[in-house]
Parts: structure tokens; C-alpha cells; sequence
């Protein structure tokens, strides 16, 4: 496989990207994309589908233009009918998005293939390993596509992470000070309530800076009004704003001064555990409940690191990961959830939490391993 560094003259990559759910897909390709351009001068271009969601990431963007620049980045709008250059060198297809027939025929074209990655989502699930780096022939082509799965172990692809990122999110000031930050960014469920309840009752002050997006409705519900972005509101010791959706660095820079970030999706996941802090995720449902699955799985392996490193979990936060992830007609039926305990332990669980970050720095980088 060609070494991604510095030295690399000319290497040119192609990163395919289409737009679901708005927002998470997107975060990674973009992140991974400006990681090769950045940290291992390679010449990208990020062919994406959606540049009205693109734009709500990066403002300066213009949907309406089918090339533009973003940083050092080649942004491309990916239409049925777009004309694409010859392949680049590096060829990624972000989860299984299928490349256009065109594109793929032109790459067979090549007098050198170019090295084909699927990019896969990110699990915690142990079979990751024994999947990582394998090649697919592909029998129309005979070209080689190969399987890269990003994880949390020395047999996976690594995580997405940059020097200079890492600098940005150290927390200004100490834990403890008097108020306390919460970022929530989720999904739509019944568990936000209680949250709301048990933070608006508690004795110490909390921010709470929710996103625009599938979280706020729950917001505005408990509320008793509607909420949009720029908007503030005041109940018992809880402060509420509304923040609009944000830039990488930006969003980096808040995960970093929370004391809790409540997060969904692989990007915000990613950039919760970077921070340190004390975080649930909230995890994509998927049918038969193979999400728990995965969300078990990341549990035990943090668990057992802090363990190892003399920093041991509170039972608290397991219990609440479970709350958080619980259907809303489990939470309906009287499933209840300890806040003021899970509140107190903030302090214990971001020890723990540092502690597993410290074990994710041992290990390579994604940009780098490619």
C-alpha cells in the first residue's frame, strides 16, 4: 500500500461520500479528508451529494457550485450526471456508498490501479480485527477493493485524530468550577426529560447548549415552547441555548470545556472520547437491536481499560448509557434513571474517561495507518 506522508509527491485522493442522516457520514469523510490534505500533504478531493448539508457544516461553502475549494480541499457536488476527472491514486468509497459505474470503468482503465478503500463504520465489536485490511476481487473488474474498519484496537484502522486538533481541545480552566456545561447533540427519545428535570432541580447551576436538529422538539416539549437557534431560556437552576450546528474546530473547542457531552453519531462519538470528559452516546437504532450489541461492546472495553489503569467506571455511568439508549416504550413504562447519582459521579466518570483516552493515544492514527 503507498505511504501517505510528506514525501508522497502529487498523491492524489478521491473520497465518495453521500449524505445520510444529514450530518454524520459527512463529519467523518470531511475530518478524514482534511487529515490526508493537512497532516500528509496529499491532494484531496471530497465528492459529496448533498452541499446544502455540507454548508450547514462549513458556511462559506456554495451548493450551487459543482467545484470549489474548502481549505486546502477540492470540494465536488456528486449528481447522477457529473462528470468526474481521471481516478486519483487513493480511492475511497465511504461506507458502501457505490462509486458511479463510469468512475469504476475508468479506474479499470488505469495503466496502475488505483488502491480502492471501503471505508466501514466504526464498532467496538471484537470481529472488527479479523475483518480489517481484507481485499475483495471484484469480479466485473478484477479490481481489488480493501476493507477498512475503523476501531479501538491495535488490529483496526485506528481513529480519526490530528496533533493540531488535539492541542485545540485542551479545556480551558479546571473541572469544578461553578457551572456546569452539558452539550447535547441526539436523537429524539423519551430519556431527555429527566435530564431536563433533574438538572433544572439540582444545586449547582448547569449550561445546557443543544443543537438545532432531532434533540430540540424534546427540548421545546419539557420547555413548554418552541425553541430555535440563538434562542435562551431559563428553568430552576437549568440554562438552556440553542446553538446553531457548528465547524469542526468549534465544535471541538465545546466538547472540550463540557463537563458532559451527550452525543450520536460516529464523528461527535469520536470527538466526545478526544475530549475527555465525561459523555453517553446515544446510538443510531438499528433493527433487532444490534446497536446494543455495538453499544455493549464499546462499554466493556472502556470499562475494563479503566479498570486496568486504576480508574475504575462508576456504576452509574453503565446504568445511564442504558437509560439513554432505552426505547421510548421502555422509558414510558416506568423505566427510571438515577441523575443525582449520575450527576455526582461527573468527576469519577471523567477520570475513567481520561484513562480510556490515554489507551486510544497509544494507538495510530486512521489518516496515518492508511
Amino acid at each position: 500500500m503507498l505511504s501517505l506522508t510528506r514525501d508522497s509527491l502529487s498523491l492524489r485522493c478521491d473520497i465518495f461520500c453521500t449524505v445520510i442522516d444529514n450530518y454524520g457520514d459527512l463529519g467523518v469523510c470531511w475530518r478524514l479528508a482534511r487529515h490526508l490534505a493537512e497532516e500528509h500533504a496529499v491532494d484531496v478531493t471530497l465528492i459529496v451529494d448533498d452541499l446544502c448539508s455540507f454548508q450547514s457544516l462549513a458556511p462559506t461553502l456554495n451548493p450551487a457550485l459543482p467545484l470549489q475549494t474548502l481549505g486546502l480541499l477540492a470540494i465536488r457536488h456528486w449528481q447522477p450526471d457529473t462528470l468526474l476527472p481521471a481516478p486519483a491514486d487513493l480511492v475511497i468509497e465511504a461506507f458502501a456508498c457505490t462509486l458511479p459505474a463510469s468512475y469504476v470503468q475508468a479506474m479499470q482503465a488505469r495503466g496502475t490501479p488505483p488502491i480502492w478503500i471501503n471505508l466501514e463504520y466504526l464498532s467496538a465489536e471484537t470481529w472488527v480485527d479479523g475483518y480489517h485490511r481484507l481485499d475483495s476481487v471484484q469480479p466485473q473488474t478484477g479490481l481489488i477493493k480493501t476493507f477498512w474498519f475503523p476501531g479501538f484496537s491495535a488490529g483496526t484502522g485506528g481513529l480519526l485524530r490530528s496533533s493540531q486538533e488535539l492541542a485545540a481541545m485542551q479545556r480551558p480552566g479546571l473541572p469544578g468550577e461553578m457551572t456546569r456545561q452539558v452539550s447535547l447533540f441526539g436523537y429524539e427519545q423519551a430519556g431527555i426529560a429527566s435530564l431536563l428535570d433533574a438538572l433544572a432541580a439540582d444545586a449547582r447551576p448547569t449550561v445546557l447548549n443543544v443543537f438545532a436538529g432531532r434533540s430540540l422538539p424534546d427540548v421545546s416539549r419539557w420547555l413548554g415552547h418552541d425553541l430555535a437557534i440563538g434562542d435562551s431560556a431559563q428553568h430552576g437552576a437549568l440554562s438552556i441555548r440553542v446553538l446553531p450546528l457548528l465547524d469542526h474546530a468549534d465544535y471541538d473547542r465545546l466538547l472540550a470545556r463540557c463537563d458532559l457531552n451527550l452525543v450520536r453519531g460516529e464523528d461527535s462519538f469520536v470527538r466526545a472520547q478526544w475530549a475527555g470528559e465525561a459523555m453517553l452516546l446515544h446510538i443510531y437504532p438499528q433493527d433487532e437491536g444490534a446497536h446494543l450489541t455495538k453499544l455493549a461492546a464499546w462499554r466493556e472495553r472502556v470499562e475494563t481499560v479503566a479498570a486496568a489503569a486504576g480508574t475504575p467506571m462508576p456504576v452509574s455511568w453503565g446504568r445511564m448509557l442504558t437509560f439513554w439508549n432505552a426505547t421510548p416504550a421502555t422509558v414510558n413504562a416506568g423505566m427510571t434513571a438515577d441523575w443525582t447519582q449520575f450527576l455526582t459521579d461527573l468527576p469519577d466518570i471523567r477520570t475513567a474517561m481520561q484513562s480510556w483516552r490515554q489507551s486510544l493515544l497509544a494507538q495510530p492514527d486512521l489518516a496515518t495507518q492508511l
